[in-house]
């Protein structure tokens, strides 16, 4: 059945891979769509994804916060345009579409966790691209869920706790950011999540992330106590570390509309995290 068929879109990255796998273990038909075969922003390769599928999923984005400061029209490309396009071709043909936006939507001024009914206002380029898109995909008129997502990290690609764990190699003390607050969140848990919803097929914006908050520091020095590295860990702030693209302080989500929605708990940041720290 085409319902069983699923097309991840950037299916080859972090968190597109844990999309398939699951998918694979929940008994769908999962279809991985990258470059170089596959880009987002070519039209008759989204068609061709769309034909095939019966929902899509998509993790595609440009991703490179700080070059996204010089490359905005290729961020917004990529970020917004290919969304909105993405939504079009879904409409006409009646498909369901999961689309993966980001923290990064809100300046990370606000007092508290951040819920779906917060205004959006973004710090950087890739924050305005990826609000763009949503914006976008909504206008479409199609079938759709956004799931913003935060602190993602996984087996495949680049992230914050491997970038970690190789800036600690033969180093005796690593100065980490304590003044930027969010949920790390294992791309096997929100890639969990993207496979309920692809078999529910709910409509509307939702945040996802593992349960609880944490300091960029407080993480660091978790993920350094696990492994066993001796590393000293030293509190800092944002402004010690020159960066093109300026990042929100607070990251926290509220999960409550999400939690409503699967069918089991969320699961706290440092259990997933110590079992990846396992695996890793």
């Amino acid at each position: 059945m085409d319902r069983e068929k699923v097309a991840i879109l950037g299916g080859k990255g972090m968190l597109g891979s844990d999309v398939a796998r699951e998918c694979a273990l929940c008994g769908m038909d999962a279809k991985q769509f990258d470059l170089p075969e596959f880009d987002i922003t070519n039209e008759s390769h989204v068609r061709e994804a769309i034909e095939w599928a019966g929902a899509v999923v998509n993790c595609a984005a440009y991703t490179n916060v700080d070059k996204a400061e010089s490359e905005a029209e290729l961020a917004y490309r990529v970020n917004a345009g290919a969304v909105g396009m993405l939504g079009r071709i879904a409409k006409a043909a009646e498909k369901w579409v999961l689309h993966v936006s980001t923290d990064f939507v809100f300046d990370g001024l606000k007092d508290g966790a951040y819920s779906e009914e917060d205004e959006a206002r973004p710090l950087n380029v890739y924050g305005a691209s990826k609000l763009a898109g949503e914006k976008m995909l909504a206008e479409s008129g199609c079938a759709n869920a956004i799931m913003r997502v935060e602190w993602t990290y996984g087996e495949h690609g680049n992230n914050f706790v491997k970038k970690l764990v190789k800036l600690a190699e033969g180093r005796d003390e690593l100065k980490v950011v304590s003044d930027q607050v969010g949920g790390p969140s294992w791309t096997r848990e929100v890639a969990k999540a993207i496979c309920e919803f692809a078999a529910k097929r709910p409509e509307g914006l939702y945040h996802f992330a593992n349960g609880g908050y944490v300091s960029r520091y407080e993480m660091a020095k978790f993920v350094f106590e696990k492994l066993g590295i001796g590393v000293r860990v030293k509190a800092c702030g944002s402004d010690e570390f020159v960066s093109a693209a300026k990042r929100p302080l607070n990251s926290m989500f509220d999960c409550s509309k999400i939690s409503g929605v699967l069918d089991g708990p969320i699961r706290g940041w440092g259990e997933s995290l110590e079992e990846f720290l396992r695996e890793l």
